[in-house]
């Protein structure tokens, strides 16, 4: 008697737990992709299966109306179409050919930004070289990353937007980590079944209508917040515009000294180009209207010292300031296709700057020819 009721007992309760045990499958296997995502950043960006070789699934083509990440599924939200392609490696390119490498964060991936407005797309075009987009990743994947020892760019760029450059790792951090996921990650990519089970996995263990429903209760009962000036979204706010000491300077430029070091050191060029926070440029909406000097300290700094660096602050300053030429979007904390292109002119006209590894004079210069 004891024994079916415990019977009973467990097939209630397996009936209970079922439905919530197959609808991540369901989610992963029936449903589109994008069936709870705002945006193309959340539906194909890789979650737990940090095997891959990539920050995305590889091989996607997306067309999507986007939401800016501050103010999501609300009346803030400002709604943009716009078009995803990732090569075979997971990363935001059409391909895979590279003679200047793009490192950096979101930004230079393109959040809210179409294929043809990304940094590497707009460069390229003006450049007439190919560009490519390595981005989000950080110069240690980079020098863990065979296909570029064997294939080398001619020129490396790391960009960082300025909140993030305080934590930028240094060369040899998670090395190990990075070599690791460089094998696993061909492994998986020269299989089309590996590739579709990762996937599969990674959709599952993203669990999108919980986390949906999660931050629709968020929303509805005020629990979260939003930071908001002057009709504008900010993703830190007057936070963002700290101070920081002469000795922080000195040691964000040894690391990416660092950066140059290990890049040179395989005979490619390297360049740095910090991205000003929105907080930064629009530092007037703010309450305290703090202007900050982070990245002015740290550009004089990183010049001492010989590291070519673009300095994009003062190019955005003049045309949000003078111009009123907006640089980011009202629901975003990324910047948009005209701080994109902005900026891209702006790396061109350093371009010439750049000299042979090692080398003391400036007589050589580097794709001077191509900037026209």
């Amino acid at each position: 008697m004891e024994n079916n009721d415990v019977k009973k007992l467990l097939k209630k309760m397996t009936l209970l737990v079922l439905p919530f045990a197959l609808w991540p499958l369901i989610e992963a296997i029936v449903l589109p992709m994008n069936f709870f995502t705002f945006r193309i950043w959340e539906t194909i960006s890789v979650n737990k299966m940090r095997i891959m070789s990539g920050p995305f699934y590889p091989n996607q083509h997306w067309v999507m109306e986007e939401e800016g990440e501050l103010a999501p599924h609300t009346p803030y939200a400002a709604k943009r179409k716009v078009e995803w392609i990732t090569d075979a490696y997971g990363y935001r390119n059409r391909d895979t050919r590279c003679d200047v490498l793009l490192i950096g964060d979101s930004n230079v991936t393109g959040v809210k930004l179409t294929q043809e407005e990304t940094l590497a797309e707009v460069l390229e075009r003006q450049l007439n070289k190919e560009v490519y987009s390595f981005a989000p990743a950080t110069i240690n994947r980079f020098l863990a990353t065979d296909r570029f020892l064997e294939n080398p760019p001619e020129l490396v760029i790391v960009s960082s937007i300025e909140r993030r450059i305080p934590t930028l790792p240094a060369v040899g951090a998670n090395g190990l980590d990075s070599k690791i996921r460089n094998l696993t990650g061909n492994a998986i990519n020269a299989s089309p079944v590996l590739t579709y089970a990762a996937i599969t996995a990674d959709r599952i263990s993203k669990l999108g209508l919980y986390n949906r429903t999660l931050a629709a209760i968020e929303r509805r009962f005020g629990k979260r917040e939003y930071i908001a000036y002057n009709n504008e979204f900010f993703l830190e706010g007057e936070v963002a515009n700290r101070d920081y000491t002469d000795q922080e300077i000195q040691e964000i430029a040894d690391i990416l000294e660092g950066y140059k070091q290990a890049v040179e050191a395989r005979g490619i060029r390297f360049m740095f180009m910090p991205i000003p926070n929105k907080e930064n440029i629009y530092y007037k909406l703010l309450p305290n209207q703090k202007k900050p000097i982070f990245l002015p300290k740290l550009i004089a700094e990183l010049r001492k010292r010989n590291i070519a660096v673009v300095d994009i602050q003062r190019t955005f300053e003049n045309l949000y300031e003078q111009k009123k030429v907006p640089l980011f979007p009202v629901d975003d904390a990324h910047w948009n296709h005209i701080a994109v292109k902005a900026a891209s002119e702006k790396v061109l006209m350093h371009l010439d700057e750049l000299q042979e590894p090692n080398q003391n004079t400036k007589d050589e210069k580097y794709l001077v020819n191509n900037t026209h």
